[in-house]
């Protein structure tokens, strides 16, 4: 006779594991490695791309510890931060975008639209202009992000139930966040401000393993509560009445990964300024590959990255030799993205 309490249901992988079963969403699953892949060859094209000539095969030779001197120097000293820099950007706005798109329920509520990362790059700002640190204060953009989300909660205290205003509310902090930021650096000599003007504007040049490292050390303490409270997001997706009457703590659970959001965020700011529209794109495009389903956090992290990753290496070619930030292309492709939403939200209430 079968033994139907270990049948794995259709649509899934089952590890077992001693007495513990792990099941594994199969088109998720699938997914997430064809993202890591392209992510992967993306990231070994981006390393070809600079002033010194390297094809990939040197760059896979480099990695593997067989190049030259030279092309040790140029990959692991300059091309390779700037490239996990970017990757650790995008994975952390993916993420933090997908968490509070699914909390709010509202495809334009991201880090970016409410407030959280102008917070976190007004942070950076003034502690880099007025108070001498040493050091880029990687640091004070979970600090600022927080400050907004306080500011946040302050006015609209259930985003859950209140997406609309959740969203007005943060538009509105972001207008004067960016503001306040732009009147300190007017405050300041123009020969002091080249690096950080270009970093408010989503520009990944000069960062290094001194920012990287600490913020992905960062990112892997944050993600296993992520993880931990997955179930219970899954479950927010049917209405706070109907998590409440399955046992979900509703407030708790909205307030922990509403919280996670915003310092993830906040980390993903610290690295390349207030990149916009990744967090929303990453998302939606996450969900529309996935189509039903768990909410595809790990996705939405993955395509973050890949995106944000060919942003920066688009601008790169297309700019050769000029340095341009990467917060210029998805500017523009999140405007394109934004209009589209728009468009085909209008067309249903027609």
């Amino acid at each position: 006779m079968a033994d139907h309490s270990r049948a794995t249901p259709n649509g899934f992988w089952c590890l077992r594991l001693g007495g513990t079963s792990l099941l594994f969403n199969r088109r998720a699953t699938l997914l997430l490695g064809s993202a890591m892949l392209v992510l992967l060859l993306t990231a070994v094209v981006a390393l070809t791309l600079g002033s010194g000539q390297m094809n990939a095969s040197q760059v896979v030779q480099t990695l593997a510890g067989q190049g030259s001197r030279m092309h040790e120097l140029m990959l692991f000293q300059i091309r390779l931060p700037r490239v996990l820099a970017v990757m650790l950007a995008g994975a952390a706005l993916g993420l933090s975008g997908c968490l509070v798109q699914t909390l709010v329920q509202n495809r334009l509520a991201t880090p970016d639209m409410i407030g959280v990362n102008e917070g976190a790059t007004m942070a950076i700002v003034i502690f880099s202009l007025y108070l001498t640190v040493g050091s880029w204060p990687w640091w004070a953009a979970p600090l600022g992000a927080v400050l907004a989300a306080a500011c946040l909660f302050t006015l609209c205290r259930r985003p859950g139930e209140q997406g609309y205003l959740f969203i007005v509310v943060g538009i509105a902090l972001t207008e004067l966040f960016q503001a306040l930021s732009e009147f300190a650096m007017s405050s300041q000599p123009i020969a002091h401000l080249s690096a950080l003007y270009m970093w408010t504007m989503g520009h990944f040049a000069g960062q290094g393993y001194r920012v990287v490292v600490p913020v992905a050390l960062c990112l892997l303490v944050l993600l296993p509560p992520v993880a931990l409270l997955l179930r219970a997001l899954s479950v927010l997706r049917l209405g706070s009445a109907t998590a409440q009457g399955l046992g979900v703590p509703v407030v708790a659970v909205q307030l922990a990964l509403l919280g996670l959001a915003i310092l993830i965020a906040g980390l993903g700011a610290a690295i390349g300024g207030p990149v916009i529209f990744v967090g929303m794109a990453a998302p939606i495009l996450a969900s529309w590959l996935l189509r039903s389903g768990p909410v595809p956090v790990w996705l939405a992290a993955a395509l973050g990255s890949l995106l944000l990753l060919l942003a920066d290496t688009l601008v790169r070619v297309l700019a050769d030799p000029v340095e341009m930030p990467a917060g210029l292309m998805t500017r523009i492709l999140g405007g394109v993205l934004l209009l589209a939403l728009l468009l085909q939200n209008r067309k249903r209430v027609d």
